[in-house]
């Protein structure tokens, strides 16, 4: 007894130490906004100008289908870019590859380059609940509004802007710059492929890429005031799978047990209730914590400031409170197609569904479907991948193209808090990995709850004013690039 109670007395110490040691690391790394002055200046005339030409990039309906190979409205989006960049097609070289569009712009030093991409393919619009057309590109309530204007012909305006209004300057970059737009990027069509593989053909190899991804989100982070701009260093894989059923089918009213639908119906609910992938914190979501840390109330600033004593707790309750907390942890799995028999009252034979699963960092696309694979088993299911693809590699937060993106956003928006993000989506620039170290996913606009929630989905938007931030953003980026 005399030991086992000084066994509990150096617990308690040990705890109590650990804990002093993080109340003290709280308090030492308090919030120190970074210096810098806004420099996103623009006027009201500028901001109708972007919002105009937006307007026009929406109205075209540029739906990527699968097994659709019809460019007809791609090139009319292309006619409205020549039409309304005139600059950028005098003194950039084209390159149009299949839809795919290439231009390179020579800087001083040409043995250096980066690249800024965006895609002009939209998904469908097919919700009925649309305030404006989605394909109206209604310019009202201070925003452009349809499919597209923010996923992601908002970038491929800013970027094609912030070009042409250098060139008017007669600006000319440090290094080649590069902008890139696929018109596949939504059903992983390949485009981008095809771009990369005109680079290597020249032997270009580039410093950094900047895509699409994380973007400037209200209230990113429980505990954090600022708004967070998140750039993304990594995206998780993505692999659809179809899992599959056999057995005797029948008349509905004399059925056996365990049929087809029965035993789908058996694995979907284990994988959904029992979560079975592994669960880890990967170095790119204790970064991400430790960023945002600075910029925490006290309470957070505790916790997510040192993830190196609270990591078990984090790792157990953050797939409860959020499902951004389960994909930032494991991979995911949601189950999105069904299909069986064509009669209510017949017992099919065969019966399937399909999930599609975001590998993570820690457990990859192999193992992930190895999972699935073991409880299929137990149901006498089959499991047939359709296609598999891990997560991306890890960009370095603490390399030069990350801190250069970091210290252009805090310049430009002392008002945010910047941090290293780890996507659960997907982009073109993963392919890009042929051609850089420097993957970097960031919009520099800012989107709200409602606008975050409308990606894919029904009202679209995004603001005026964000617009020309992001077009004045993409040009303080360009021209300060050394």
């Amino acid at each position: 007894m005399k030991y086992a109670g000084f066994i509990l007395l150096a617990v308690l110490a040990i705890i109590v130490v650990l804990l002093l040691v993080a109340v003290i690391n709280a308090i030492r790394i308090k919030a120190k906004p970074a210096p810098g002055k806004a420099t996103l200046d623009f006027t009201k005339e500028e901001e109708k100008m972007y919002a105009e030409k937006l307007s026009r990039m929406v109205k075209i309906p540029t739906i990527s289908m699968r097994g659709n190979t019809d460019l007809t409205e791609f090139y009319k989006l292309h006619k409205v870019i020549e039409e309304d960049f005139p600059l950028v097609h005098k003194h950039l070289e084209k390159t149009e590859i299949q839809g795919n569009l290439l231009y390179k712009w020579v800087g001083k030093d040409s043995s250096r380059a980066f690249l800024l991409m965006g895609h002009q393919d939209v998904v469908p619009a097919e919700e009925t609940d649309w305030k404006y057309d989605p394909f109206s590109g209604e310019i009202a309530d201070g925003a452009v509004h349809g499919r597209g204007a923010m996923d992601c012909k908002c970038t491929v305006l800013a970027e094609l802007s912030a070009v042409e209004e250098l060139l008017s300057e007669n600006f000319v970059p440090e290094c080649d710059v590069y902008l890139a737009f696929s018109a596949n990027e939504e059903i992983f069509g390949g485009g981008a492929d095809l771009i990369i593989d005109h680079l290597e053909k020249n032997n270009v190899n580039l410093l950094s890429v900047l895509d699409e991804g994380g973007t400037i989100m209200e209230k990113a982070f429980p505990g954090v005031a600022c708004d967070t701009a998140a750039i993304g260093i990594v995206e998780k894989g993505n692999c659809n799978i179809k899992i599959t059923a056999k057995g005797a089918g029948g008349h509905s009213s004399t059925p056996p047990k365990n049929t087809p639908i029965a035993r789908l119906s058996a694995f979907v609910n284990e994988v959904e209730t029992k979560k079975p992938f592994k669960k880890y914190m990967d170095v790119p979501v204790k970064q991400m914590f430790s960023s945002v840390a600075a910029y925490a109330s006290f309470p957070m600033r505790l916790v997510l400031g040192n993830v190196w004593l609270f990591k078990p707790i984090l790792v157990a309750l953050l797939p409860s409170l959020s499902s951004f907390g389960e994909a930032f942890l494991s991979t995911t799995c949601a189950f999105t197609m069904c299909g069986g028999s064509t009669a209510p009252n017949v017992i099919p034979d065969e019966a399937y569904v399909i999930c599609n699963i975001r590998p993570s960092t820690h457990q990859d696309a192999d193992a992930s479907i190895a999972v699935l694979e073991k409880i299929a088993e137990k149901y006498d299911l089959k499991v047939e991948p359709m296609n598999r693809r891990s997560a991306s590699k890890v960009t370095d937060p603490e390399g030069e193209a990350f801190s250069y993106l970091k210290q252009c956003i805090n310049e430009v928006r002392p008002d945010v808090c910047v941090t290293p993000y780890y996507m659960a989506g997907a982009t073109d620039s993963r392919f890009y990995e042929r051609v850089t170290d420097n993957c970097l996913r960031f919009c520099p606009v800012k989107m709200n709850p409602q606008q975050l929630a409308a990606m894919h989905a029904a009202n679209e938007n995004i603001s005026t004013d964000n617009v020309a931030a992001g077009v004045k953003f993409y040009k303080y980026y360009i021209r300060n690039h050394k």
